[in-house]
């Protein structure tokens, strides 16, 4: 019997900021995860989660709770992401899902006005996510499916091999999450320097999307909303660059920044004059709140809202950019 069907029928709270990147997880499951790693002989990359405040017990989340108080902050948009659950065999892997997602719809039953969830689905495992995402949208009322942007450190999120995945997205009219793995692309150039998470981030954020643009992932799925970490990486700042290569070259099949459309943008970036280039870009009205917690916690948590008050936009854009267009994008949650 499922203990968790009603977490998406309670009506929400509209006051206070969306904060649509934050991360959680139990013990258990990161130590799970990394059995599951140090089997298929990757390096153990759960050692990135274990920091303060990052954890499910009822200490931790007080104190996530009250940061999010201090910095106005009414929900946090949960995900398991990059401590995905793609290792072990199938089985092992669609286990590990479920029991990150009974985990956050726990959460949600326990905490109704202060956490919503993206869903964890074993890719590259595509039938049994297929399944695990029907469940987390359908069952649990989550807001969407969060993916790496390299599933198992080795392949694309455009590689031929998860159309079906996508097919049955679009037919779900699903909101996509994109975050990096935190492998620096898989680049000497960025790991041999210890840059995986200083630069390798939005380098995964950047490459990734692209990928998708070459695949024609957008055309071919026009229903999937996708949300990408990081204001999207470095597309903002070489967006003209990009767009140049299509016009000139024959780059893409499509222009990108019209394929852009259906893509939305997270701010844990925290440089106001980065915000105003991605908006510029893209629109502000495809830019939502977002931390990266616990990765920023405190002083630093209170930051990635008021970064965007400072950020010299219009009150409205502010209020859109905190709010206003997570409830856009999660309409059916929020009406």
């Amino acid at each position: 019997m499922n203990t968790h069907s009603d977490t998406h029928t309670a009506t929400r709270p509209t006051d206070g900021h969306i904060d649509t990147h934050a991360h959680l997880w139990s013990m258990e499951y990161l130590d799970q995860l990394k059995s599951l790693m140090q089997q298929a002989g990757a390096s153990d990359a759960t050692a990135d989660a274990r920091v303060d405040h990052a954890m499910v017990d009822s200490r931790d989340l007080s104190a996530r709770i009250e940061m999010m108080d201090q910095a106005g902050v009414q929900y946090q948009v949960l995900s398991a992401t990059p401590q995905s659950p793609s290792w072990g065999s199938a089985d092992q892997a669609a286990a590990m899902a479920r029991q990150i997602n009974d985990l956050y719809a726990d959460v949600i039953k326990q905490y109704p006005d202060r956490f919503l969830a993206y869903g964890a689905v074993p890719l590259p495992y595509v039938d049994e996510a297929i399944i695990e995402a029907r469940r987390c949208i359908d069952e649990l009322g989550f807001m969407g499916i969060a993916i790496n942007t390299l599933i198992k450190n080795e392949m694309s999120i455009a590689d031929p091999k998860l159309l079906p995945f996508y097919q049955a997205m679009d037919e779900m009219g699903a909101v996509i999450y994109i975050h990096p793995t935190g492998c620096g692309a898989a680049s000497p150039m960025v790991n041999d320097f210890d840059l995986h998470w200083v630069v390798g981030a939005p380098i995964e954020d950047t490459v990734a999307v692209l990928q998708l643009l070459k695949a024609n992932i957008p055309q071919k799925f026009p229903n999937i909303q996708f949300h990408v970490a990081h204001l999207g990486g470095f597309l903002p700042f070489v967006m003209q660059r990009i767009e140049d290569n299509y016009n000139d070259w024959q780059a893409f099949d499509h222009s990108p920044w019209q394929s852009l459309s259906q893509f939305w943008f997270d701010t844990a970036n925290f440089h106001p004059q980065a915000l105003q280039c991605s908006c510029q870009t893209f629109g502000s009205e495809r830019m939502m709140m977002g931390s990266d917690f616990p990765y920023f916690q405190f002083d630093k948590y209170t930051r990635a809202c008021d970064y965007i008050t400072r950020s010299n936009l219009a009150p409205s854009v502010q209020q859109a950019i905190l709010s206003d267009n997570a409830k856009r994008l999660f309409a059916k949650h929020f009406n």
